[in-house]
């Protein structure tokens, strides 16, 4: 137990999907890279597949052409996409309960959320402006919460011998590969991102999709701390704004990516499917531009953390560190607040009634049902519990198809 909340705390501190990170972390740890590969793999990869499945033919029966001409389509969009928004909510407030518990959190996290609103205005940035000039302000923020932490609360005291007991005897069989091999993969982590911007700014996007499509997830999967839903906001602006996917897609998929197996961050697979198929026009297109954009969003959280586990001994004695989560936690929690009302807002005016097909007010009561649902709705059976975020996604996709079809506004 005490090496799996160290290994917890140490995915915490680094940018990515935590959940996977601990996957590769703990099968390396017993078995070595090998070992790390596949337990990490296989946490993956069914949720990945069928996310891909969707992202291939989202433009079949989310599409915005489509749904003007089903109304059953339309209310179905309707019915996911606020249940999508639904469970992200149920997420902030699981995270406000346990990031933001004290009061300098809870000041720290709602300074964040308004600062990001206020200068993220119109869903990242206005309309006429591309809202990547903005993506600045996600990092800037997690690193100013983790500094103002450090700051406020002064530095922790340095750890005795006693605390600090060597990895070794800990129970841990294997750190994977070696430190200059570890000291290689965080340098590759950073080159990369610095080369996303570079070749963006140098290339054209006609024929070079693919290397906009993975440096745009990288870029995401670099700069995020604090979980699956709060790489919501930043992808959404990458895939939207620039005309790769619909918003009507990405809300869409966004529901049902929270009702598969796996991390949040499958979400990828289903996008760079969709974008693929889009841009490509073929399904072969699709599985390439979903492959690109799944490795792009995972790459560096996987490979810092096969790049950090050799200097564990270190790490996890940094107070610097461990005085600082707090806060860049709390500051996660607070962009992940800013992007639920983003979102909220975005779902309940994207091509709603009467400028669009789907019922705007059918769909919100949808999205208040779901939240009532997954959140404080509490299943007889224990074995219900696990698959009710799944549940919940299919009564509101039958409660859209419902609202649809009566014509409902």
């Amino acid at each position: 137990l005490e090496v799996f909340m160290e290994l917890f705390a140490v995915c915490q501190c680094m940018p990515g999907p935590s959940s996977t990170q601990m996957s590769f972390a703990l099968g390396t740890t017993k078995q070595g890279v090998a070992g790390g590969l596949l337990s990490g793999i296989l946490f993956q990869y069914p949720g990945a597949l069928v996310m891909t499945a969707f992202g291939l033919t989202a433009h079949h029966w989310a599409g915005a052409d489509v749904i003007s001409q089903h109304a059953w389509l339309a209310g179905l969009v309707g019915g996911l996409s606020a249940a999508g928004v639904a469970l992200v909510a149920s997420a902030a407030l699981g995270l406000w309960g346990k990031a933001c518990g004290p009061a300098d959190a809870k000041v720290l996290a709602g300074s964040c959320c308004t600062i990001l609103l206020y200068f993220s205005a119109e869903l990242i940035a206005p309309p006429e402006r591309d809202g990547r000039n903005w993506m600045w302000i996600f990092p800037t923020l997690i690193v100013c919460g983790g500094v103002f932490t450090y700051i406020w609360r002064g530095p922790l005291p340095d750890s005795t011998p006693t605390q600090n007991s060597s990895i070794e005897d800990s129970g841990v069989e294997h750190f994977g590969v070696g430190r200059a091999a570890g000291a290689v993969l965080v340098t590759l982590v950073v080159v990369i991102f610095i080369a996303s911007f570079i070749m963006t700014a140098a290339l054209d996007y006609d024929g070079n999709e693919h290397i906009f499509w993975f440096s745009a997830f990288w870029r995401t999967g670099t700069v995020i701390w604090g979980g699956g839903q709060v790489v919501l906001p930043l992808l959404e602006n990458e895939v939207v704004p620039t005309g790769w996917i619909e918003r009507s897609i990405f809300f869409a998929g966004l529901a049902l990516a929270q009702a598969m197996p796996g991390p949040l961050f499958n979400f990828a697979a289903f996008l760079g499917a969709a974008a693929g198929v889009k841009a490509m026009g073929s399904t072969g297109g699709g599985i390439g531009a979903a492959i690109v954009c799944w490795l792009g969003l995972f790459g560096p959280g996987v490979i810092l953390i096969f790049g950090i586990l050799p200097f564990w001994g270190q790490f996890r004695s940094n107070t610097v560190y461990k005085r600082a989560l707090p806060g860049l936690n709390a500051a996660a929690v607070g962009l992940l607040i800013a992007s639920l009302v983003q979102m909220a807002a975005a779902v309940r005016e994207n091509n709603t009634k009467p400028q669009g097909p789907v019922p705007r007010e059918a769909s919100t009561c949808i999205g208040l049902i779901a939240f009532w649902g997954v959140h404080w709705l509490k299943l007889p059976k224990q074995s219900l519990t696990k698959i009710q975020a799944p549940l919940v996604i299919i009564v509101s996709g039958f409660l859209g198809i419902l609202a649809g079809m009566l014509g409902m506004r």
